[in-house]
């Protein structure tokens, strides 16, 4: 679904960015390995530091949240679990103006 995303609307600008945010679980090659399994192998990923500075400054509960931040850094659209594509979608969209 992420890499459908950035597939669709990366001409436009569009980074999708996977952060594990939990580094005490899962190895950053852990990580990249989980999301190559479910197609979205070709994004963006990082890891959150060991005092989840990513995870606070977003204010993320939980793994599977999804954050949509438009050009001029606004958070527009945000869930604390997997968002289905429509959602997703529409959310960008509406990020691009």
């Amino acid at each position: 679904m992420l890499g459908q995303v950035q597939q669709e609307f990366g001409e436009q600008g569009v980074k999708v960015i996977a952060v594990n945010i939990a580094p005490q679980v899962s190895t950053l090659e852990e990580f990249r390995d989980y999301l190559q399994e479910y197609g979205a192998g070709d994004l963006t990923w990082a890891q959150d530091s060991e005092d989840n500075q990513v995870a606070r400054t977003f204010n993320i509960q939980g793994l599977g949240s999804t954050i949509v931040i438009d050009r001029s850094g606004r958070i527009v659209y945000e869930d604390a679990g997997p968002t289905p594509y429509p959602v997703l979608r529409t959310a960008v969209m509406d990020a691009l103006g």
